[in-house]
């Protein structure tokens, strides 16, 4: 199953503000060098700078050790509680929320992301300590609110079970080599998977960060790696016209660049893709929001929207406000379960418009009527259409937004795969505990 982009709306054949053949052939050059950077450094796998676009291949190997350990985890609780943040959950949270309606009941997987007392206070009230399996995830072993929180239900195991049986339901992911957590699994010897260390978090959900939860419920593995596989098939090319992550990332660039387009609006008309944008958000913001020596920072910021709900809280704000925005839409061209629209005479005179019509063909008339007002109000913008929503196509989506973020932080020569002002905010929580001060005297603490 491959995805279908729908770029036309970006260009300015569509629109005043869209990207010119002349630009686009003027970026040609700086593509194919990238394109070559990339490609020469995945002949090192995992070795290699950008690993993480390796994982699709390098990561079948271990598929028979992901799997038993998923066994074993299935085996033994009833509760999977994944503890970790940002790119530790958001990708194994997104597969999972899309693919959930067709998942076995069980195991049930719960997510324990922010340091929030209340709801990790509900959490354990809810579960059942002899069927629980927790998962702590944490590539450097050290995430300040991931430790917390793991402390915190490690111990409850143990109140509940006593400290043997409380380490027969623990799972580590965290780096090969080193880290608090590392350290942990090797004094307790507690199972554990790494992760490798060219993968930066948030393009780590195809490592064994998303494939161990993502094995223990039940979602086929095999076929999310294959189908990020295929999806970088089609990226082989320097070529921007036929490689879909280029040409994302030269639009993307020019957009902004040329044109002042500084926010990306995603907007899938898919419920089951919420989940995916706060995936897409993270990486996008995190890997290319960085400052440039005598140039403007770079990077867009990208903004949640959901179809069609969005268009009665948001849609105003697109339409009549300044026009520095681009947009995505994903677009799900087969609905396996669609329903007729039942109408009886009353209905049938007071919405003439439904007769004949199935709920899929009402969110298919939103769709193409947001694209088409928001593309005369001067917003370029482009459409993925996604024949399903199954883990094939998923892993397809994963492949697909990692490459273009990649090639786009090259094309602003950025480093798209670190993070250093959130260490910044990282040093300062840890100052502020450590001399214990409250939040007034934030202003007081240095990094």
């Amino acid at each position: 199953m491959t995805l279908t982009l729908r770029t036309a709306r970006m260009y300015r054949d569509a629109g005043p503000t869209g990207v010119s053949a002349a630009e686009m052939a003027g970026l040609a050059a700086p593509l194919a060098a990238i394109h070559q950077t990339v490609a020469d450094d995945l002949r090192h796998g995992l070795e290699g700078r950008f690993g993480c676009l390796s994982l699709p291949d390098t990561m079948t190997a271990s598929l028979p050790a992901i799997q038993a350990m998923a066994d074993t985890i299935r085996g033994r609780c009833r509760d999977v509680v994944v503890i970790g943040i940002g790119g530790s959950s958001l990708g194994t949270k997104a597969v999972w929320h899309a693919l959930k309606g067709d998942l076995p009941p069980q195991p049930r997987i719960h997510f324990v992301e922010n340091t929030d007392p209340y709801d990790l206070h509900r959490l354990c009230a809810q579960l059942n300590a002899r069927d629980t399996a927790l998962i702590c995830v944490s590539k450097s072993g050290g995430t300040l609110e991931t430790v917390v929180q793991y402390l915190a239900l490690r111990d409850w195991l143990v109140q509940h079970l006593g400290a043997e049986a409380a380490r027969s339901r623990q799972w580590i992911i965290t780096d090969p080599d080193g880290g608090w957590l590392r350290s942990l699994a090797q004094r307790e010897n507690l199972p554990t998977l790494p992760i490798p260390a060219s993968v930066g978090g948030r393009y780590s959900v195809l490592s064994a960060v998303g494939l161990l939860p993502l094995a223990v419920i039940g979602v086929d593995v095999e076929a999310l790696l294959a189908g990020a596989r295929a999806q970088a098939r089609h990226c082989r090319t320097a070529d921007a016209a036929s490689n879909p992550a280029l040409e994302m990332a030269a639009l993307s660039y020019l957009l902004d660049t040329a044109h002042g387009k500084r926010i990306a609006i995603m907007m899938p008309y898919v419920n089951r893709l919420r989940l995916f944008v706060d995936w897409y958000c993270q990486l996008w913001a995190e890997s290319l929001g960085k400052l440039r020596e005598n140039a403007e920072p770079a990077g867009t910021l990208p903004v949640r929207a959901m179809g069609a709900v969005d268009q009665h809280s948001q849609l105003q704000m697109y339409l009549e406000s300044r026009t520095d925005k681009m947009f995505t839409f994903i677009e799900l061209v087969h609905w396996d379960h669609d329903l007729a629209i039942p109408l009886g005479p009353e209905e049938t005179e007071a919405y003439p418009h439904l007769a004949h019509k199935t709920v899929a063909d009402v969110i298919d008339a939103e769709f193409r009527a947001t694209r088409e007002v928001i593309t005369q109000a001067g917003h370029p913008n482009m459409t993925i259409e996604i024949p399903a929503v199954d883990a094939a196509v998923l892993g397809a989506l994963i492949d697909l937004y990692e490459r273009t973020t990649v090639y786009t932080g090259l094309l602003y020569g950025i480093n798209p795969l670190d993070q250093p002002s959130v260490e910044k905010g990282k040093a300062i929580a840890v100052s502020v505990l450590g001399t214990n001060r409250r939040l007034a005297d934030l202003s007081d603490v240095e990094a």
